[in-house]
């Protein structure tokens, strides 16, 4: 690895948006790390295999080796990767054929998020026979062999790997629960990719017209932004018709189906995703019914983001929407009061757990003349400046960005706590503490744009458009919170920002990728981190693209996406 220690002039020209729509281009996609999970595709004979581990820099370092990669199996011929997104346990990527044709494409263990945790424990012995038997037999792919009761050997490997009736539904586990090779996922009409035009279509399937005669009607969003998602177990994807589906794990309602469930075993639509003034005009339940049982969408989806076990879409309109696991408030609907049926005092009951999604809207005004610093309950913006253009998610938390260049934050220990005092120590105490509603994140440079937002698990980075990186969340160093302001994690000068290919982070880190006036690909990995001076200096090039460069100097760098025990890194011609 090395450091950036120096900084390139920077000229400011005119942005562009590099699509992958009509890419011709044959991409490949290569990944390194845990390959017992099958997320890294090498197939059912080598999941107990780890053909390329991930290194330590001082590993690179005394070994004076890169980092090496492998390159995923299971894409047909004339089929190459247009996006990915590494999950804690699985890979998800849409793939594209010569005519455009597009399929999504899975591998590793799509619906499992326990026995994962599980099988990681336990030692390598025990864990490589839990996972050998866990997949399907020699010939019983096919749904009349499945369907079959399990060998005694399947019954012992779900015994020592924890399957239980949570996540455990024979047939179904046994086909798609630890899926050795990329394997398509049907959804209709295929999927979307960034940089996609919505086409008139498909907002008139949605209920509204995009017409270039009536200002009125005019969405906010006319392109697709990021399509696809992973986390733990779950996976989302949004169509060419701007529909948003899920499947995956689902008992805290993390995939939106409107119930509760162990599992959603194939892509479903969110419920909810509309207006409480669309849905009492078009929606048919009653009381706590009335979102949960609507299915339509108001408007196209252009964007999602998955935490662990709740997500957030944006739709073409520049709304927000959050649905799943919401005990920390990583929903963003602030605190409900109880209904006081035995004449008691109203109490709270903030961050309810929903199986369908709810629209996020309590934007408070940051400049607000009216109210104070402390004061939560400043004006709100107005419907205009609440609009939402980007948005991003955390493990248990989730970003948004308005039209208005505001950054607001919400969920678990992700604003500081004012009654905190590290001088005057109390167990009891902590830094930080829950956000409910959205929060306002200060400390950037208010003159500058915010044109890309990206969360790992404890982190949120904003690039800017003077080729900044801003962030806030728990420093790598040390369990530092860092949330009460936005540092500067990378410097102006290194990334041009009209040649921007890709914004990513995953886990610890955040990856640019961006072009080079020689036509090469810059590849940038940063973290954050509580040392002011490995901020300034903290610019990485990953040691991995030494290794490319050795194995096929064809290819560039398109686009990094770090999982949990596993990265990949996808690449084209």
């Amino acid at each position: 690895m090395s450091f950036f220690l120096h900084h390139t002039p920077r000229r400011m020209i005119r942005r562009r948006i590099i699509t992958t729509t009509n890419r011709r281009q044959m991409s490949a996609v290569y990944g390194y790390g845990a390959q017992w999970t099958g997320a890294l595709s090498r197939g059912r004979d080598n999941l107990i295999t780890d053909e390329a581990p991930e290194l330590s820099p001082e590993e690179i370092q005394q070994l004076g080796e890169p980092q090496n990669m492998i390159q995923l199996k299971g894409l047909d011929d004339g089929m190459e990767c247009v996006t990915a997104s590494a999950g804690w346990g699985h890979t998800a990527m849409i793939a594209q054929d010569r005519d455009n044709k597009r399929k999504l494409m899975v591998c590793g263990r799509p619906h499992d998020f326990q026995t994962l945790m599980r099988l990681r424990r336990l030692p390598p012995f025990i864990r490589d026979f839990c996972v050998q038997y866990s997949l399907p037999l020699e010939g019983e792919e096919n749904d009349e062999q499945s369907s079959k009761e399990p060998s005694i050997l399947q019954r012992i490997a779900s015994f020592l790997a924890g399957e239980n009736e949570v996540t455990f539904h024979e047939h179904e586990y046994r086909r798609y629960s630890n899926i050795p090779e990329m394997l398509e996922i049907k959804i209709p009409s295929g999927p979307a990719v960034e940089g996609d035009r919505i086409e008139s279509e498909v907002f008139e399937l949605h209920g509204t017209k995009n017409t270039e005669k009536s200002p009125k009607h005019q969405p906010m969003h006319t392109h697709f932004q990021n399509t696809l998602a992973t986390s733990a177990g779950t996976t989302a994807v949004i169509s060419k018709t701007g529909t948003l589906y899920m499947f995956g794990l689902n008992q805290r309602g993390q995939c939106g189906s409107g119930i509760f469930s162990p599992n959603v075993w194939d892509p479903s639509p969110i419920h909810g995703l509309a207006s409480k003034r669309y849905v009492l005009d078009h929606g048919t339940g009653i009381g706590e019914n009335l979102f949960k049982e609507f299915k339509e969408q108001e408007n196209p989806i252009v964007s999602v983001a998955l935490g662990l076990q709740h997500g957030i879409a944006l739709n073409s309109k520049g709304q927000a929407f959050c649905w799943g696991k919401g005990e920390r408030g990583q929903l963003g609907q602030g605190r409900r009061l109880a209904d006081d049926e035995e004449g008691q005092d109203d109490e709270p009951n903030e961050n309810r757990t929903f199986e369908h999604a709810l629209h996020v809207d309590n934007f408070y005004d940051p400049y607000a003349t009216t109210s104070t610093k402390e004061d939560i309950y400043a004006p709100l913006l107005s419907p205009s400046d609440s609009k939402i253009g980007l948005i991003s998610a955390g493990m248990n938390f989730s970003l948004a960005v308005t039209s208005s260049n505001l950054p607001y934050i919400w969920g678990k220990n992700c604003v500081p706590n004012p009654s905190f005092s590290a001088s005057d120590f109390n167990i009891r105490s902590k830094p930080v503490e829950d956000s409910t509603y959205p929060r306002y994140v200060p400390g950037l440079p208010t003159n500058l744009q915010i044109i890309k937002v990206a969360c790992g698990t404890h982190h949120a980075a904003m690039l800017l458009e003077d080729g900044s990186i801003w962030a806030v969340g728990v420093a790598t160093d040390s369990p530092v919170p860092m949330w009460d302001e936005a540092v500067e994690i990378l410097t102006p000068g290194i990334v041009d920002t009209s040649e921007i290919v890709s914004f990513q982070a995953g886990f610890d880190r955040t990856v640019i990728v961006s072009g080079l006036e020689s036509g090469k690909r810059q590849v940038i990995e940063i973290q954050l981190w509580s040392n002011e001076e490995l901020r300034q200096y903290g610019a990485v090039r990953p040691s991995y693209l030494d290794w490319l460069g050795q194995e096929d100097g064809s290819q560039k760098v398109l686009s990094v996406h770090r999982g949990w025990m596993h990265t990949v890194v996808v690449t084209e011609s």
